[in-house]
């Protein structure tokens, strides 16, 4: 990763967990196909239920690979490395 946080906005996308994907993918440098399955982390459905309907305030925080991602129903996606 080039700085210690990756930091986005998940609202450009349809669903937030492809935009999890996407974020990481960037953000060490590696197309997105080259990462393991989101599901063995998370439950993406669960994810993108969570995030787009709520409006208190949720934030989500879990390991994904290499790094950590956190986000929050407001549309921020932060990506920061485990190393």
């Amino acid at each position: 990763m080039e700085t210690p946080t990756y930091r986005t906005d998940w609202t450009e996308f349809e669903r937030p967990s492809t935009a999890v994907v996407v974020a990481v993918a960037e953000a060490i440098g590696v197309e997105a196909d080259q990462l393991p399955v989101l599901n063995e982390y998370v439950d993406g459905d669960a994810l993108d239920t969570l995030l787009r309907r709520s409006n208190a305030g949720v934030e989500v925080s879990f390991e994904y690979d290499t790094v950590t991602v956190r986000a929050s129903s407001d549309g921020r996606l932060d990506v920061e490395s485990l190393r």
